[in-house]
């Protein structure tokens, strides 16, 4: 019992880990309609960015995230403002981020070689420390990720529901026409959207350098986990993507427990067919930010539908 009690809270810290890259992805697709492969390159880039960092300098790596948050906000803004120049389409925006996604992989390929990268221990002194809950271990990088998943989540909420920039963001996701005819500037709004969205990825990146070995092609692996993450929570959704998220994660650290590793994407995909299989018709996905119930599709919502 108490290896499974460890492994439920190991996944349910690995599910921070994830919640933070889900949101933004779950934002831009549900929102601005633009789903942005490249999201997990720029996490891994920030990861490489957070290991050459404290490697090269001896800088604690949380203090990279004052350097990889500013930079890949203002890499967000950038990649949008590509996107509004040239009226890029929902499913273009499949593919232009997916070539992005394939040079930055290249790049890094480059830059770092196809070699295994961790921070060196004396620099990262945190990959060998717990927190102790009792019997169980609650490893410093894990958890820290945990609750900056659980602070980002909930200062987006706050952003989305009580302030002028979140109405804005959430009318603009509804109906851009007539939001414009009420002043609101999609090409201003959408370009902010995206660099947060971009700067959750980098701040990513740097719990991604304190717990795992990096290498170019690692970003690959994580898209299926992410996007099963948003298709469960939800578009635009940021109370299911944090569920779904910690479910996933569970799930996972569950399913490595009591069968093996490999078992892990089996058991997480099914579980995906299933709540998609299993939903009602009234259930299938609508975006509609923020919102739960009948006819959308996001983890709190649609999980009275699985019947």
């Amino acid at each position: 019992m108490l290896l499974i009690g460890q492994a439920l809270i190991s996944g349910l810290l690995l599910g921070g880990v994830y919640a933070i890259l889900a949101i933004g992805l779950s934002l831009t697709w549900g929102m601005l309609k633009v789903i942005n492969l490249a999201h997990f390159a720029f996490a891994f880039l920030a990861a490489y960015l957070t290991y050459q960092i404290s490697t090269s300098f001896g800088v604690d790596p949380f203090l990279t995230l004052l350097v990889t948050i500013p930079i890949f906000f203002l890499v967000g803004i950038g990649l949008q403002w590509f996107f509004n120049r040239f009226e890029v389409s929902e499913f273009n925006s499949l593919l232009v981020s997916f070539g992005l996604f394939i040079i930055l992989q290249a790049i890094m390929a480059a830059l770092w070689t196809a070699d295994y990268r961790r921070i060196d221990a004396a620099i990262n002194p945190y990959a060998a420390k717990s927190f102790w809950v009792g019997p169980f271990a609650l490893p410093i990088p894990h958890f820290s990720s945990f609750i900056a998943a659980m602070i980002m989540a909930g200062l987006t909420i706050y952003v989305l529901h009580y302030t002028d920039v979140g109405k804005a963001l959430r009318a603009l996701s509804q109906d851009r026409d007539m939001a414009a005819a009420f002043g609101v500037n999609y090409q201003k709004m959408s370009m902010l959207l995206m660099g947060v969205s971009t700067a959750y990825a980098g701040a990513a990146g740097v719990f991604i350098a304190m717990i795992f070995a990096l290498f170019p092609e690692a970003g690959v692996e994580w898209i299926g986990v992410i996007f099963a993450v948003v298709i469960l929570g939800g578009l635009a959704n940021v109370p299911g993507a944090v569920g779904a998220s910690l479910l996933i994660g569970m799930v996972q650290a569950l399913t490595t427990v009591l069968a093996n590793p490999g078992m892990a994407p089996l058991v997480t995909f099914t579980l995906l067919i299933a709540a998609l299989c299993l939903s009602r018709k009234d259930c299938l996905p609508e975006v509609h930010p923020m919102k739960s119930g009948p006819g959308r599709s996001d983890f709190w919502g649609s999980a009275s539908c699985w019947l």
